[in-house]
């Protein structure tokens, strides 16, 4: 678990300014900092609170923010099989799965023994979780010196994906998945192109 902790350093980094501006944003939009702060806790889905935020602040209802937010997570039900040969875990681990955390570990876990692999996830999952909550808690606190950082630094989380992802370009089929995925968004159709990429993957995986 230590080496998973410590190997989330790029994570550390990316997370960080995002959630700060996640912070700022959340006090722009009148709530309070525990507000704010239990949405990370609960929540811990980046692109999904900032939604929540955005249609709270513009008056939208509660539970259809939270509905639509769970919407945009459903991507996240492609991460769990791709996990699975290398990964046997419970809601845990899928509560500290992100897009960055499951390109980190797809890169990692192959590599290590059986036994090690589930503390290894964790560590990984857990510095990227204390990184975004910190960020939040300053953010939220009003940590006004920091928003120039946050919005100069607002390109590290695609950045970092991208690079993270960059090792399994090798494979045919992420080519053809990512392919497909940007034909769609050019055409309008972002939405489908992500579950038809998804399910490209998964059908097209090595275990």
């Amino acid at each position: 678990m230590k080496a998973g902790f410590l190997a989330a350093w790029p994570l550390v980094l990316g997370y960080f300014p995002v959630a700060v501006a996640f912070g700022l944003l959340g006090r722009e939009a009148d709530l309070s900092p525990w507000e704010i702060q239990m949405v990370s806790l609960l929540v811990f889905a980046g692109a999904s609170q900032f939604a929540l935020v955005g249609l709270l602040a513009q008056g939208t209802p509660p539970l259809l923010a939270a509905g639509l937010g769970l919407l945009l997570n459903l991507r996240h039900a492609f991460y769990g099989p791709a996990l699975r040969p290398y990964l046997r875990g419970g809601p845990l681990e899928a509560f500290l799965l992100t897009d960055e955390v499951f390109a980190l570990a797809l890169k990692t876990l192959p590599h290590l023994p059986e036994e090690e692999r589930r503390a290894h996830f964790l560590g990984l999952g857990l510095g990227a979780y204390l990184s975004w909550n910190l960020g939040t808690l300053l953010g939220s606190l009003g940590a006004e010196g920091l928003k120039g950082l946050s919005q100069a630094f607002g390109f590290a989380l695609p950045a970092l994906f991208f690079l993270l992802a960059l090792p399994h370009l090798r494979n045919r089929v992420a080519l053809l998945a990512g392919g497909v995925a940007l034909v769609l968004h050019l055409l309008g159709q972002t939405a489908l192109g992500l579950v038809l990429a998804g399910a490209l993957g998964l059908l097209g995986r090595r275990p």
